[in-house]
């Protein structure tokens, strides 16, 4: 049987777009294309945080984002420039208290890794960072590669596993 799974990256927190790292508590609006694909699917899997908009889904706390730790909250500006172009180049980089991109990938190839055989179609709603962490998963990927995929939000990206996940789309616009 031929598995499908559904990933859609969710809209920019609006903190991103003041130039603040996220906070992964902050409440997020859903598109309404985003609804109506999560009750579609067979299992639906939020992170938890999502989960008082999307009541249906199950919450999977795997699907957070890196944990920003000490930057949470904290506008760009205020991180040390050596610090931030760290973050930028370098995927083994954490901020202090936090979680580097390759420790993310890592988390996300055992979340991908583990996911049921069943049922046929699965559907998710994450941060872009995380379907682009899945999908550079799903390829086998490096850490490396994480910042050579564009899944832009909102948008959805599909993956199907037959033996092994194969990504069938990736980053279409959400309709």
């Amino acid at each position: 049987m031929n598995q499908i799974l559904t990933c859609l990256a969710l809209p920019a927190p609006d903190s991103l777009r003041r130039g603040v790292f996220p906070d992964p508590d902050a409440p997020v609006t859903l598109p309404p294309a985003t609804g109506r694909a999560l009750s579609a699917a067979q299992l639906a899997l939020v992170p938890p945080a999502l989960l008082p908009a999307c009541p249906s889904a199950r919450p999977d706390a795997s699907l957070n984002g890196v944990d920003m730790g000490a930057w949470r909250g904290m506008p760009l500006k205020d991180v040390p420039p050596t610090d931030l172009a760290r973050w930028v180049t370098d995927p083994g980089f954490a901020p202090p208290g936090g979680q580097s991109r390759a420790a993310h990938l890592g988390h996300m190839r055992a979340w991908l890794a583990g996911l049921p055989r069943a049922p046929a179609h699965l559907c998710v709603a994450a941060d872009a960072a995380v379907i682009r962490a899945i999908v550079v998963a799903a390829l086998g990927g490096t850490p490396a590669m994480l910042s050579k995929l564009d899944i832009a939000p909102p948008s959805t990206t599909r993956l199907t596993r037959h033996t092994g996940w194969r990504v069938a789309v990736a980053g279409a616009p959400l309709s």
